[in-house]
C-alpha cells in the first residue's frame, strides 16, 4: 500500500507541479510582454515629447525595464525547476507563489498611492511636469500590475484546489498510509 501511495501521490504531484510551473511561466511571459511594450513606447515617447509627457514616458520606460528584468530571469529559471517535488516541496512551492503575487498586489497599491501623491504634489511644486508625468505613470503601471497580480493570485488559488483534492485523497495514521479511491 505504501508503494501504491508513493506512486499515486508522486505522479499527481509531478503533474500538479508541471501545471504550476506552466502557469507561472505564462504569467512571466505576460509580464515580460508588458515590460517590453513599455520600453518601446516609453523610448519612442521620451524621444519625441516634452514637459509632463516626457516624464510620463521616462517612468514607463523605467517600469518596463524593471518588469522585463524580473520576468525574463524568472521565466528562464522555471525551465530548470524540478517538477518531481514531494508533498512538502509541492505545498511549500504553492504557498510561496500565492504569497508572492498577494504581496505584489499590495505593493501595486503602494505604487498607485505614490502616483496619487505625485499628482497632488504637482499642484504646489515648481516641478509640476515631473510630478504629473511620474504620477500618471505610477497610476498606470500600478494599476496594470494590480490587474496582473490579482489575476495571477486568482489563477493560482484556483489551481491549488487540485492540490487540496490530491491531499484529501491521502490518509496517514500513526502506523499506515492509504490512498482513498473515490468513484
Amino acid at each position: 500500500m505504501l508503494i501504491a501511495n508513493a506512486a499515486f501521490s508522486q505522479s499527481n504531484f509531478q503533474q500538479y507541479n508541471e501545471e504550476r510551473v506552466s502557469i507561472t511561466k505564462n504569467g512571466m511571459f505576460v509580464l515580460g510582454a508588458w515590460g517590453t511594450a513599455n520600453i518601446a513606447v516609453g523610448a519612442i515617447g521620451l524621444a519625441s515629447s516634452h514637459g509632463e509627457a516626457k516624464y510620463f514616458y521616462q517612468m514607463n520606460l523605467i517600469w518596463g525595464a524593471t518588469n522585463l528584468a524580473i520576468a525574463a530571469p524568472t521565466f528562464f529559471s522555471l525551465r530548470r525547476k524540478a517538477k518531481d517535488y514531494n508533498l512538502s516541496e509541492t505545498v511549500k512551492s504553492q504557498s510561496a507563489v500565492e504569497k508572492t503575487f498577494f504581496l505584489n498586489a499590495g505593493l501595486d497599491l503602494v505604487y498607485m498611492t505614490a502616483g496619487a501623491y505625485c499628482l497632488q504634489k504637482a499642484n504646489n511644486d515648481s516641478k509640476h511636469d515631473l510630478y504629473r508625468g511620474y504620477g500618471k505613470s505610477l497610476l498606470l503601471q500600478g494599476g496594470g500590475l494590480l490587474i496582473f497580480d490579482v489575476s495571477m493570485s486568482i489563477i493560482n488559488i484556483n489551481h491549488a484546489k487540485k492540490l487540496y483534492k490530491i491531499l484529501n485523497s491521502i490518509q496517514v495514521s500513526g502506523n499506515s498510509a492509504a490512498v482513498l479511491w473515490k468513484f
